[in-house]
């Protein structure tokens, strides 16, 4: 999984950032899906060294009865469209055609691919719409080019709004998570508009008694006064104001990315999010 390219300081403060990676090769081998998934679950605790770890990779195969983790989504598979007719066992459609996308290479449909998942293709097999056999399906070189071609992988560091205004996207997303991330251990920061510096509460003197900055300072006081009096990250991170950054992988077939880019670049959406859109198509092309 390399890092292709990256855009810096996207919202004009030095902190949020996008980058570009390319997960095409994935699927070409066992231990190259070991690498890809533990590399997007890694964000979640913030654990480097998990990249690559088997016992992580397993936990997350088990995670719920009949649905890996979702971080098996950012390992991309590519079939020819007539060989995954052959390998349904029953008469029901796959959830790799629901959750993929069909590309037509040429005139002829013979030709046609899916460009899918690895979850979406565990879950077909452990609910018996897909023979066993297809877990060893790895892809070609040559197919890996086309899988670059159309899978789109990024890594976003954006504030808690504009993420919440990119999960409405039906892709695939593997975000930091504060509740097993504590303050102490990656340390917050904070997204503060331009129009938000300047909002103040004054005394009758004129005197500032309460602006947005030491409302997030007394904020993340607070929240470390708790971590001292034992509670739980878990909790204490509903103190956390919204202007707090977070870290979040984002994966895009086709259509998911042209539908992002139709409804993101529009000059009436929000002006964070329209950033990641524009830096996303920057980087692309």
């Amino acid at each position: 999984m390399e890092l292709i390219n990256k855009k810096e300081n996207v919202f004009g403060d030095g902190i949020a950032f996008v980058e570009q990676y390319d997960f095409s090769t994935a699927n070409m081998s066992e231990e190259n899906r070991i690498k890809a998934i533990t590399t997007v679950a890694s964000i979640c605790y913030q654990n480097p060294k998990a990249v690559g770890s088997e016992s992580l990779y397993n936990r997350l195969l088990a995670e719920s009865k009949g649905l890996p983790s979702s971080s098996f989504e950012f390992v991309p598979v590519l079939f020819k469209v007539r060989d995954i007719i052959t390998n349904t066992v029953t008469k029901l459609i796959p959830n790799i055609f629901k959750y993929g996308e069909i590309i037509q290479i040429d005139d002829n449909f013979e030709n046609d691919i899916l460009l899918t998942n690895y979850r979406a293709l565990v879950y077909d097999v452990e609910n018996g719409i897909l023979d066993n056999s297809i877990l060893k399906h790895f892809n070609t070189p040559e197919e890996c080019e086309i899988i670059k071609q159309y899978f789109k992988v990024f890594l976003f560091k954006v504030d808690l709004p504009t993420r919440s205004q990119m999960v409405r996207h039906r892709v695939s997303w593997q975000e930091l998570s504060r509740r097993y991330v504590s303050g102490s251990r990656v340390p917050f920061e904070f997204y503060v508009s331009d129009k938000m510096k300047n909002v103040a509460i004054l005394d009758p003197q004129g005197d500032i008694i309460l602006n947005t900055e030491s409302l997030i300072a007394d904020c993340v006081d607070l929240y470390y006064q708790a971590l001292e009096q034992g509670v739980k990250p878990q909790e204490a991170r509903r103190i956390i104001p919204q202007a707090a950054y977070t870290q979040i992988w984002g994966a895009f077939m086709p259509k998911q990315l042209d539908n992002y880019f139709k409804l993101r670049l529009d000059e009436h959406s929000q002006w964070e999010i329209r950033q990641t859109a524009l830096t996303m198509q920057e980087l692309i092309n």
